[in-house]
C-alpha cells in the first residue's frame, strides 16, 4: 500500500528518535498519550504532536476511546503498520508502508455512539 504523505514526513518521522520510541511502545500494545508520555518521560503536549503526526501518516492509529470519571475521553493507540520499505532511486525516495490488518467492527461501533 502507497502512502500519499511525502517523503520528507515519513523522513522526518523515522529519523526521529521520540517517534521512534513511540512506535516501539505502540508495537502489538494499546497505550495512552498519557501512558506514553510517562514511559519516555517527555511534555504530554510534545507527545501529542507526535502521536498526531504518527496518526496522520498512518504509522499508529486509535483503537478506543474511554470516557474518563472526569468526563473526558482519553484515546488509546497502536501501532498500525507491519512494514515501511524505503527505497532511494534516481535521486528520489519512495516508501511502501504495509498496513497490519484490523478488525474494525470495534471502531465502526464507536463511531455509531460518538454521532
Amino acid at each position: 500500500m502507497k502512502n500519499d504523505s511525502g517523503p520528507k514526513d515519513i523522513l522526518d518521522v523515522l529519523t526521529d528518535e521520540a517517534s521512534l520510541q513511540i512506535m516501539n511502545i505502540l508495537d502489538n500494545q494499546e497505550r495512552s498519550a498519557r501512558v506514553v508520555s510517562s514511559v519516555l518521560n517527555m511534555p504530554i503536549s510534545s507527545t501529542y504532536k507526535k502521536i498526531k503526526k504518527l496518526e496522520q501518516l498512518k504509522i499508529i492509529r486509535i483503537t478506543k476511546v474511554i470516557r474518563t470519571l472526569d468526563g473526558m475521553d482519553e484515546s488509546f493507540y497502536t501501532l498500525s503498520i507491519k512494514e515501511i520499505k524505503v527505497t532511494y532511486k534516481n535521486n528520489k525516495f519512495s516508501f511502501d508502508i504495509q498496513q497490519k490488518a484490523f478488525d474494525d467492527k470495534v471502531v465502526r461501533l464507536w463511531q455509531k455512539f460518538k454521532n
